[in-house]
């Protein structure tokens, strides 16, 4: 049963962040914030990409299937974040201030790329049980490469947001920086869930609360942008 659950909240996620980056794109245009509605729709888009590959290797159901896809998963999410990241400075300082630091902003972007090709070469992944798509990560050095770099830039974020962002504003862009930080929130217990889960022998049910928090970030996430557009 608790399996079931966590394949429907998986394709909650998944639809609920496609249907929510294709929104944000297509409104991008008459946003208040355009480049930013474009990099949190392809943060989104990314989230999406890490439920859809959860789905694949968990119907196979084969090694060969999990080795790829739940790389590929784990690295849209590195991604993701980056995005969400890139989104959060643009609500705080205006897209003008992203362009003059644009190579702080490629600075980010290589750190992005040294993580996701150390998860992508390294041989890491231990399936236990191929059927379940049961997994353990040995060494635990990759995993914790990506815990650090996940919990930097989302916990930065929250905290950047909160301090220069909602506290400095008012108005409809406070509503929306609001919006977005209950969603960062989210994304940050979504972490600690998926870090208990894969230290602990049955992770069904943080599986299951991981993508519950990370399909109620992608809504909060969307209304943020959307409920804001002139």
């Amino acid at each position: 049963m608790t399996e079931l659950v966590t394949y429907i909240f998986e394709f909650i996620t998944m639809i609920l962040s496609f249907i929510a980056a294709f929104l944000l794109y297509y409104k991008a245009r008459s946003s208040e914030v355009k480049i930013g509605a474009i990099f949190l729709s392809i943060g989104l888009a990314l989230l999406g990409v890490y439920a859809l590959s959860t789905i694949i290797y968990s119907l196979i159901g084969q090694e060969w299937a999990i080795q790829v896809f739940l790389r590929m998963g784990v690295i849209s999410l590195i991604y993701a974040v980056l995005f969400l990241f890139y989104t959060m400075i643009i609500l705080i300082y205006s897209s003008k201030w992203f362009k003059t630091k644009i190579f702080y902003m490629i600075g980010v972007f290589t750190l992005a790329t040294i993580v996701s090709a150390i998860l992508l070469f390294t041989n890491y992944i231990e399936v236990i049980d191929a059927a379940t798509a049961d997994t353990h990560f040995n060494p635990p050095l990759p995993f914790i490469i990506f815990a650090l770099y996940m919990a930097c830039m989302v916990i930065t974020s929250t905290i950047g947001l909160f301090y220069f962002g909602i506290l400095k504003t008012s108005g409809a862009s406070k509503m929306r920086m609001i919006l977005f930080f209950m969603g960062l929130i989210l994304i940050i217990l979504a972490l600690i869930s998926e870090v208990i889960g894969n230290t602990i022998e049955n992770e069904m049910i943080f599986d299951t609360i991981l993508f519950a928090l990370l399909s109620g970030a992608s809504v909060l996430f969307a209304l943020a942008f959307l409920r804001g557009n002139k």
